[in-house]
């Protein structure tokens, strides 16, 4: 028997069925995704991106964290800190994620799946490469991930603000997310604040910033800690995290 349909609609067709079984195997990790699209999505306008760019940004984000399939939900949803062995399950989920959907997908799409937690200091993984080598689309989806998993709250992190969480990214820019990118993510805020919506015209430059109270100096916190204790999601870990839970 042969199919009818072409390649690019199977392609579509299998990616949209991971998506629902994403959706219906764990819908606060599925919510993450949807944000994470959307707010990647809000970076490559402000970023003067083509249509084309922005449909492999909001697909990105859609499948950024789907190897997280293949981990267990008491380890993926913890509240409490990891042993070794289940730090080194959360550790598998992007190579995994690229393993789904690699042969269905973009290459750069994969490379976002693959790479959304590696740093321009190399002080990542999988590989611990210098994130500046990426497509646009990782380094992208790298910041659209940190934002929301820093402003959504999980089971085991309070929520921060919006302008904060922007304040951590754009203080980490240069040593673990992309400058351009950390600076497009500032324009959409000043523009209609949460870039968690419908995307808008966007101004090149803001009148006036809003007022915020300062942030306290973290320069000592430690980048990594050990594995145990620690949350679930490894960029609860990171240095940006580490600050803004010193910030209560």
């Amino acid at each position: 028997m042969t199919l009818s349909v072409g390649t690019a609609a199977l392609d579509e067709a299998v990616v949209a069925k991971i998506i629902e079984i994403q959706s219906l195997r764990d819908r606060p990790l599925a919510g993450h995704a949807r944000r994470t699209a959307e707010v990647a999505v809000a970076i490559g306008g402000a970023l003067r991106c083509d249509i084309e760019m922005l449909d492999m940004l909001y697909l990105a984000g859609q499948l950024h964290d789907i190897g997280k399939l293949g981990v267990t939900e008491s380890t993926l949803w913890k509240p409490a800190g990891l042993s070794h062995a289940e730090w080194r399950e959360i550790r598998t989920h992007p190579e995994e994620g690229h393993r789904l959907v690699a042969d269905v997908v973009h290459r750069d799409v994969a490379s976002a799946v693959l790479y959304h937690h590696e740093r321009l200091d190399r002080g990542g993984y999988p590989f611990g490469i210098d994130a500046r080598s990426l497509p646009l689309v990782a380094r992208v989806v790298t910041v659209a991930d940190a934002f929301d998993a820093m402003t959504a709250g999980r089971p085991y992190q309070t929520a921060v603000t919006v302008r904060a969480a922007i304040d951590e990214i754009e203080r980490c820019a240069g040593t673990q997310f992309d400058g351009d990118v950390a600076a497009a993510l500032r324009r959409v805020y000043l523009n209609r604040g949460d870039p968690r919506i419908t995307p808008g015209n966007l101004i090149e430059e803001p009148e006036s910033l809003p007022v915020v109270p300062e942030m306290i100096d973290l320069t000592d916190a430690p980048s990594y800690g050990p594995p145990d204790p620690s949350p679930a999601d490894p960029f609860e870990h990171s240095p940006s995290m580490v600050r803004l839970r010193r910030l209560g």
